[in-house]
């Protein structure tokens, strides 16, 4: 299957997401209906479910799913659809001879019954016109107006402009509206956070329209959508459902919001003075409220009662958590060092994968690694250039060795033992005339600890300290010829000659004496 595996994951998602024919989920990824309905078949055949699929790395989701790609076939060209239809009006046109002139100038096109089918299936889908019947709680329609509203600064600052965001749930027409500064992604997918929110639950599908903060571009085969947009919708569960370009009748529903929300809103605001953006949204809120609580003109119902009744108990639960706002980098390159860069500073990965490419997610606090789908570590974001964020499970073992012989680390492992062995590293690393040779000393101590084992060497350095010894040979001998236990054995034994007094023996008292 010549399908990505990224894309055949969207696929999947929206088979089990929600009950769609092949072709709907071709025209929201972009992928043929064949192809859409053989992975689907595939998916069946599997046996699996969503939840048994969906942690799969690339790997195991080809071989769970047998969709490895096995062909070098390559589509072949097709007409352009509009000038065989604009030729096809001339008289006496026939699509054979169209065909005939097209293949002559193309000739690894595709063949007549191909071209036949191409045409008839376009000619169809220019002719399609129908009204949409929209389902409780099925989809939301998002755009932003044509109209913006000005924002002035204080003394000495340049006015701004807030862009009105519009979200319009589809059967009650319950309405939503937002000022954000752009029409970035950020302030997009801020806006649709706050509108499921403001919704109280999320909807099947989320229709927008072509924005580069929703959709990146448009192939001959597939939409390529922003991944953060992808990424938010499959935090909340839903799915989104981009229109065609140049296409407004397919987001009719927001489009007419917009057009109420700027007849309504405003034009109410026409000669009204913002100063902050803040003060604009109380504003827009108080007449959004007054918007959806006004009555249709056909019949008595309101927008926020027909939302309550119909949409509503039909709205998919939030979330425990609201999405967090993260970027991607994808096909990073993983150094020799077996660190990441990103903003000038460097972060760890396993050191198994140097040299392999890896995908970045960014988000306020934190950055995960991710290869081929399956995390590798998780980082607290650095903000100074040329910090270094590094796991010492992440190193090989001779380097593991080598950072445990600095002496900040001597230290740090020294401490972490008790003051006993605090106090002998202290004194090798930072109180002896030749710290050179002090640092060795300190290192070969931890190798001792290494191979005698934590406790042992504890228990050679109380004694080394009751015997005021801070010497590594003197260390090195105590721990070879077992002195420590020696005496330990000699106090225990002392203990044990010692009887306790009790009445069945004499003491001095008994021969007259004084105790």
């Amino acid at each position: 299957m010549r399908i990505p595996v990224l894309q055949q994951r969207e696929i999947a998602r929206l088979h089990f997401h929600q009950s769609q024919s092949a072709r709907a989920i071709s025209r929201i990824t972009g992928v043929c209906a064949n192809s859409v309905g053989e992975l689907r078949r595939l998916i069946q055949a599997s046996g699996k479910n969503w939840h048994e699929i969906a942690g799969l790395d690339d790997d195991q989701w080809e071989l769970a799913l047998d969709t490895k790609n096995r062909s070098v076939a390559q589509r072949k060209e097709s007409p352009d659809w509009p000038w065989v239809h604009e030729q096809m009006q001339l008289a006496d046109a026939t699509r054979e001879q169209l065909w005939q002139e097209w293949r002559a100038e193309h000739p690894n096109g595709i063949g007549q019954s191909q071209f036949n089918e191409g045409y008839r299936k376009w000619l169809g889908q220019q002719r399609v016109v129908m009204r949409q019947i929209h389902r409780p709680g099925d989809r939301m329609f998002t755009d932003f107006a044509g109209r913006k509203v000005e924002i002035r600064g204080g003394p000495g600052e340049e006015a701004r402009e807030a862009n009105l965001f519009v979200a319009v749930m589809g059967c009650s027409s319950h309405t939503y509206l937002e000022l954000v500064w752009q029409q970035s992604t950020a302030c997009w997918l801020q806006a649709q956070a706050n509108a499921f929110e403001f919704f109280g639950g999320v909807p099947n599908w989320v229709v927008s329209d072509n924005l580069k903060a929703a959709v990146i571009r448009r192939e001959k085969e597939r939409i390529v959508l922003n991944p953060q947009y992808l990424e938010c919708l499959k935090h909340y569960g839903t799915a989104p459902m981009p229109t065609k370009q140049r296409s407004p009748k397919q987001n009719a529903k927001a489009e007419a919001g917009v057009k109420i929300a700027q007849r309504w809103v405003l034009f109410a605001l026409r000669n009204r003075v913002f100063f902050s953006l803040e003060e604009a949204n109380v504003e827009i809120r108080r007449l959004n409220e007054m918007l959806n609580d006004k009555k249709f003109s056909k019949h008595d119902d309101t927008r926020r009662s027909r939302f309550v009744a119909l949409d509503a108990p039909a709205l998919r639960p939030l979330p425990s958590t609201r999405y967090e706002l993260s970027e991607w980098r994808h096909s990073v390159r993983v150094g020799d060092d077996y660190l990441v860069e990103h903003g000038k500073s460097f972060y760890s990965v396993p050191w198994q994968y140097r040299g392999d490419l890896v995908d970045l997610r960014i988000t306020a606090n934190a950055l995960e690694i991710f290869r081929r789908n399956k995390r590798l570590a998780t980082h607290g974001l650095m903000t100074e250039p040329g910090e270094i964020s590094r796991y010492e499970e992440h190193m090989p073992v001779a380097h593991r060795r080598v950072m445990e012989g600095e002496p900040h680390a001597l230290l740090a492992w020294a401490k972490a033992q008790g003051p006993v062995v605090e106090q002998l590293f202290t004194h090798h690393l930072m109180e002896r005339h030749d710290l050179t040779n002090g640092l060795k000393a300190a290192r070969k101590l931890r190798d001792l600890a290494r191979e005698h084992g934590d406790e042992r060497f504890l228990a050679a350095c109380r004694y080394a300290q009751t015997c005021n010894i801070t010497a590594l040979r003197s260390i090195e001998s105590i721990l070879k010829k077992k002195a420590d236990l020696m005496a330990q054995q000699g106090t225990q034994q002392k203990d044990q000659d010692a009887r306790e007094a009790h009445e069945d023996v004499r003491g001095p008292e008994y021969f007259g004496e004084e105790a």
